[in-house]
């Protein structure tokens, strides 16, 4: 028998997702690459986003769950 998997669509502000990856709590799955933009397309699309422009998908994978062998790693220059 398999599993259903469910999607969750869920819009949070981009203060609580920049709060969340300061505080690590928003982290990447050891497989993503770094990261390569350079601070005009980070800030563009940082600008995107406040203005709610489309920007695509992010995709996000809850923490928590025994089969998911992978480990995180926190993003790049989001945490002091």
């Amino acid at each position: 028998m398999s599993t259903m998997t469910t999607f969750d669509s869920t819009v949070e502000s981009l203060l609580d997702l920049l709060e969340s990856i300061q505080e690590c709590r928003t982290q990447l799955p050891d497989f993503q690459r770094g990261w390569v933009w350079d601070d005009e397309r980070i800030r563009n699309l940082l600008i995107s986003v406040s203005l709610s422009y489309p920007i695509g998908a992010v995709m996000m994978l809850q923490t928590g769950n025994p089969n998911v062998r992978f480990a995180s790693r926190p993003i790049e220059g989001g945490h002091t």
